[in-house]
């Protein structure tokens, strides 16, 4: 009992040590433009048109192994970087009016590659290029193959959704149309390039043939090539979209809309192609 107050003493001690000091400032918490975690910045920033864990979105899923197989990474950071000017893909750089900073955008980039990539599964396999490299496609035996390959699903009048509707044709550009063929859409069933012709792939130069029929259906309504022909530029031409309209949670995004009570849907969805 001698050594109680002795205890007594220590046990303050201790609890006063434990405790923040009256006045004492507390850390303040991290901005948004610091945080670098990529399940914060895609469920913020994509997942309203990219979809829950990167798939059955509006817009060009991201969680398919054969898409990050295809497209370049420069390619991808550039159009998470500068958007796709004349589309609803919108530029999320700080320095064209989006939300993310560098960092962010590589931690987005590398998010995305080190999720869903797998490039395991493509090594020692030839696979068509993302953009064509230029290669000029044949209008008329892209009808042929269209006739044969496409007609079924994406004809007119067609259970999918007519794909060569002038009015779908002037929403999208070249590269959507390409990226759709190469890619299909593996969460909503759509075949990929490697089995649709006839259960064999497409070469480079069908695809290219493919394009090049369904661009000859497009209406040449003022400006819509214009909008349409830079894919990852600088976004000088055509109407720069903010890293915080048209996509995300920001104004003009699907989220809002639909909070808005807009049950409608849109031809074209924003996101990255």
């Amino acid at each position: 009992m001698r050594n109680l107050p002795g205890i007594f003493v220590i046990a303050i001690a201790v609890f006063a040590m434990s405790c923040e000091p009256p006045g004492k400032p507390k850390p303040e918490p991290p901005s948004e433009q610091d945080i670098t975690d990529f399940t914060f910045l895609y469920s913020n920033n994509c997942q309203a048109c990219h979809g829950v864990d990167g798939k059955n979105g509006p817009a060009r899923p991201l969680n398919d192994p054969l898409y990050l197989a295809v497209i370049p990474r420069d390619q991808l950071r550039a159009t998470v970087q500068n958007g796709r000017p004349g589309t609803a893909m919108p530029a999320w750089a700080r320095e064209r009016g989006g939300a993310l900073t560098e960092k962010q955008i590589d931690a987005v980039v590398d998010g995305i590659e080190n999720n869903w990539a797998k490039p395991a599964n493509f090594q020692g396999a030839k696979l068509v290029s993302y953009t064509g490299d230029g290669k000029a496609g044949d209008a008329a035996n892209g009808k042929k193959l269209f006739t044969r390959a496409c007609f079924m699903c994406h004809g007119p009048g067609a259970p999918i959704g007519s794909v060569t509707d002038g009015t779908f044709l002037q929403l999208v550009s070249d590269q959507v149309l390409r990226t759709s063929i190469i890619e299909g859409r593996p969460d909503l069933g759509m075949p990929d390039y490697r089995t649709l012709n006839l259960g064999h792939a497409l070469s480079d130069q069908d695809i290219a043939d493919l394009v090049a029929y369904m661009t000859s259906l497009r209406p040449n309504a003022p400006n819509v090539q214009e909008l349409h022909t830079i894919e990852n530029g600088s976004g000088q031409t055509g109407t720069i979209t903010k890293g915080n309209e048209g996509s995300g949670n920001g104004p003009g995004s699907p989220q809002q809309r639909k909070n808005e009570g807009n049950k409608g849907n849109s031809s074209q969805a924003g996101g990255i192609k």
